[in-house]
């Protein structure tokens, strides 16, 4: 998986990536007087929970980059096709937390989540 070209790959926790697909329905979308239902998917949107196994600052620092721009390109292997594709995602809400200083100066942090949601 790259984002904006950068390979995230080595920074991923194991079983760090979930994939969900959301369909999103328009305004006639519901259960009729019958009790069926009806639908009226206007699209399906993809999305991915990364999380990241403990990263050094620096670490860190390059992921939180290339998740800040608004929008960014996503390169992933979809998993229904078993394709490569790209498409435009967004990210928000990610936490992460202050793990320890090593002796050595080095810094840790970890539980670094985030959503790509597809535009």
């Amino acid at each position: 998986m790259e984002i904006n070209g950068f390979d995230i790959v080595p920074y991923i926790a194991f079983q760090g990536l979930k994939w969900q697909r959301s369909d999103i329905d328009g305004p006639n979308a519901g259960r009729n007087m019958s009790g069926d239902t009806i639908r009226d998917r206007i699209a399906i949107k993809i999305r991915w929970d990364v999380t990241c196994r403990p990263l050094t600052s620096s670490e860190l620092s390059k992921i939180l980059q290339s998740i800040e721009p608004e929008f960014v390109t996503v390169t992933y292997t979809d998993p229904v096709t078993n394709s490569v594709k790209s498409d435009q995602f967004y990210s928000n809400n990610f936490p992460v937390s202050y793990l320890i200083k090593r002796p050595n100066g080095t810094e840790l942090w970890g539980g670094l989540t985030f959503p790509l949601i597809q535009r």
